[in-house]
């Protein structure tokens, strides 16, 4: 037998090689719709692909390594007409939007001020008159995009899955990850996005992916899943908000088959279920788990069945939450809320209308600052605040929906929580400590009915617990003290 190893170390070598050149092509690549001059080639902003196209262009022609940093404006995965047409992400390249252009580092970008949009709408006619027959089946395809692949900063509208041929083109009209990947989505909204089958913003089927500060607005999932239909998916869910989605079962959120969804700080609001199946906000069938956090639901609907969660299948559970105003067929609220058809869902530590079994589980006005406004933040005297449990918590969640701390004490509020102060909040909303932390009876000023409130907690917690140790004691009596008199601002 001949020896191998001069092989074995040739085909080292050209691997190494192979690396090698991969990195040293690895770079920032400038994409400017807007731009009218310069060598369309990407090295720089002022050569920067230019076009309604550019964005797909600079994709196409990127490596694991590079960034994609895009400039404020509308992109399109064509200038032509075929419909297949999309934007394909890739393992290991950060496609991030939200620049001016001209910025020198990507911390100077602000996706929020340079909004940057890519659109399925390929003939520009959606406007007005909901002609959506010549749109991209899936504004973006994340099949196979695996670790380091990031989208962040876009707003992604008008993607149209309404046919069965080609293969998936009915599911997942803002994105579509089929067969494998686990893309990181960041700083998105999906908005206006439509399917025939199911996931109208996004599909998801036998691949994980994470959605980090994304808004899921106004999609329409046909049969399944307004926003996402998943199955057999590994999905996690940080800050995100799930507005006005619909689809005949799972207004908002499907999760089919053996798939483990976790939702952390989410709103779900005004989700609507329009068939027999149910579920305004959740549907959860098969052997799928879903597990929510520190999450509020409210005015979700179904016509059917359970308005707010419905769960067929699987063993999930709700924590630290508020589910109010969410109603089933007829407009009713109580017991649609949760239901549970075919599998579990272990609630507690959470506000549920109408009530819920499950240990500290209370059916009371969560007094948000204003419903009618979608102000689901907690007023003072909202029976949520410092009454969560704080074990609970997921492991590196340190902020709030908003992006506040999580776990601050609100010294008006006793602990009615399970844990160390200070006590986490229920709902995505954490109730920040006031601007004037003495003033316990909130009247501007640190005055005497603020010391006979904290001595009337005396060796408590909550009311009078100024300085956040978990009990009302001498400390506190010298902080009062020391802030005495009118409160800054």
């Amino acid at each position: 037998m001949k020896n191998q190893r001069p092989g074995i170390l040739l085909a080292i070598a050209l691997a190494a090689l192979s690396v090698s050149a991969d990195s040293a092509m690895a770079a920032i690549r400038y994409v400017n719709a807007g731009l009218t001059t310069g060598i369309n080639d990407g090295t720089s902003w002022t050569n920067a692909y230019r076009g309604s196209d550019a964005l797909a262009r600079a994709l196409a022609a990127s490596v694991s390594g590079d960034e994609v940093w895009v400039a404020a404006g509308l992109y399109k995965p064509t200038t032509g007409t075929l419909r297949t047409a999309t934007h394909t992400l890739r393992t290991g390249v950060g496609v991030y939007g939200g620049f001016l252009g001209g910025e020198t580092l990507r911390v100077q970008r602000n996706h929020v001020a340079n909004v940057t949009t890519v659109s399925g709408d390929l003939l520009s006619n959606d406007s007005g008159v909901n002609n959506l027959t010549d749109n991209s089946y899936h504004v973006f395809v994340g099949t196979g995009a695996g670790a380091g692949a990031i989208l962040d900063g876009f707003t992604i509208r008008g993607g149209n899955a309404n046919t069965a041929s080609p293969a998936d083109a009915d599911k997942g009209g803002g994105l579509l990850i089929v067969g494998s990947g686990a893309p990181t989505v960041r700083n998105c909204r999906f908005i206006g996005n439509r399917c025939t089958f199911g996931g109208g913003a996004v599909y998801i089927f036998a691949a994980s992916a994470t959605f980090a500060d994304c808004s899921f607005e106004q999609n329409v999932g046909g049969s399944f899943g307004g926003a996402f239909d998943m199955n057999n998916v590994v999905g996690k869910f940080d800050r995100c908000s799930f507005v006005g989605n619909t689809a005949s079962r799972a207004g908002a959120c499907e999760s089919y088959g053996g798939s483990q969804t976790a939702y952390t700080n989410c709103i779900f609001r005004g989700n609507s279920a329009t068939g027999s199946n149910g579920g305004g906000a959740l549907w959860i069938g098969v052997s799928s788990a879903v597990t929510v956090r520190n999450s509020t639901f409210v005015a979700n609907s179904a016509t059917a069945l359970a308005g707010c969660i419905i769960n067929t299948g699987g063993a999930s559970t709700v924590v630290n939450s508020i589910l109010w105003a969410n109603t089933g067929p007829g407009g009713t609220t109580v017991a649609n809320q949760i239901t549970n058809s075919g599998g579990t869902t272990t609630t507690s530590y959470s506000v549920v209308q109408g009530g819920y079994v499950g240990t500290q589980n209370v059916n009371l006005d969560p007094k948000f600052v204003s419903q009618a406004t979608a102000d689901f933040r907690l007023a003072s005297g909202s029976p949520a605040i410092d009454s969560g449990i704080n074990s609970f918590v997921p492991t590196g969640t340190t902020t709030d929906y908003d992006g506040n701390p999580r776990l601050r004490d609100d010294p008006t509020a006793a602990d009615t929580g399970t844990g160390t102060a200070p006590i986490v909040d229920r709902g995505a909303f954490e109730r920040q400590p006031p601007p004037c932390p003495a003033d316990i009876n909130g009247n501007g000023a640190v005055d005497a009915p603020d010391i006979t409130a904290l001595l009337g907690n005396w060796g408590g917690s909550g009311v009078g617990d100024i300085n956040g140790d978990g009990v009302v004691s001498a400390p506190d009596i010298t902080a009062l003290l020391g802030a005495w008199g009118s409160c800054p601002g």
